[in-house]
């Protein structure tokens, strides 16, 4: 199978690009509709696995014409080619829930631009085409990858906290998932039925326990400050489940970074 992958050198693109062989697309940045389809038809590819992204809640609300052209418009591009599209979208589809959660996949709630952008995308693209998968993914996490750029990440937060404090609120839910275990499920995520996945680890604890739990398997000394109620984005990942992809809990992938890079002896 030959899949055409977007972002390849991003976060989340490099560790899919390391799991499984790919062909790694040019910047799609500049890019118009023309040129989309040029490249797809040059490639022809069997599946599109398109990672490239705006993700920044703040850049989307500063560049809103931007953020929809590349959270919106360069997605459908790549869907009308006619190609199967494996499409990342967000856990923030949830972040206007005040209810306690996990959600399922119709449960969505958007409270920004980005989430907006993100549910508008997942339902254009399947109109277009039913066989398109859509992954709402999680926040993610790592340690830098040479060469590569390493984004904010929950992992990167706690270990520059250490000696410190970091804030984590008692009461926000949501999972948070090692960026090595999505790229690990990409093989089988190509071949799930058209439509909307929730995509990444379940979490039963609230980010100030994570957060302990973090520090104790990583042999960190951080003060743990309340952050106060924020959004509740935890995620109810039975669907996907039932197609066979099983992710490793938050704690449990935390558990597994941490034997990965020997974090806490």
């Amino acid at each position: 199978m030959k899949i055409l992958l977007t972002g390849a050198r991003g976060f989340v693109g490099a560790r899919i690009a390391d799991a499984m062989e790919t062909v790694p697309s040019p910047s799609l940045r500049s890019f118009g509709e023309d040129d989309v389809k040029r490249l797809v038809d040059s490639v022809e590819p069997d599946v599109i696995v398109h990672t490239a992204a705006i993700s920044d809640i703040g850049a989307c609300a500063a560049d809103p014409e931007g953020s929809y052209r590349a959270n919106v418009e360069l997605p459908l591009w790549l869907v009308k080619t006619g190609v199967k599209c494996v499409l990342y979208s967000t856990d923030q589809v949830y972040s206007g829930r005040g209810d306690e959660g996990p959600f399922s996949e119709d449960e969505t709630e958007p409270a920004n631009l980005y989430a907006r952008e993100k549910l508008e995308m997942e339902a254009r693209s399947l109109e277009r085409n039913p066989d398109t998968v859509l992954l709402r993914a999680t926040w993610m996490y790592d340690m830098p990858r040479y060469g590569t750029p390493n984004r904010g990440n929950f992992l990167m937060n706690m270990l520059r906290a250490n000696g410190g404090e970091i804030a984590l609120s008692s009461t926000e839910m949501r999972g948070i998932t090692y960026v090595r275990e999505v790229a690990a499920h990409i093989e089988m995520a190509v071949s799930l039925p058209g439509g909307i996945y929730n995509y990444g680890s379940e979490n039963d604890l609230s980010m100030a326990e994570t957060g302990r739990l973090l520090a104790e398997l990583a042999g960190l000394r951080i003060r743990i400050t309340e952050a106060g109620p924020r959004r509740n984005l935890w995620m109810n990942t039975d669907k996907l489940k039932a197609a066979g992809i099983v992710f490793s809990s938050t704690a449990e992938g935390l558990r597994q970074c941490c034997r990965d890079y020997g974090l806490g002896g």
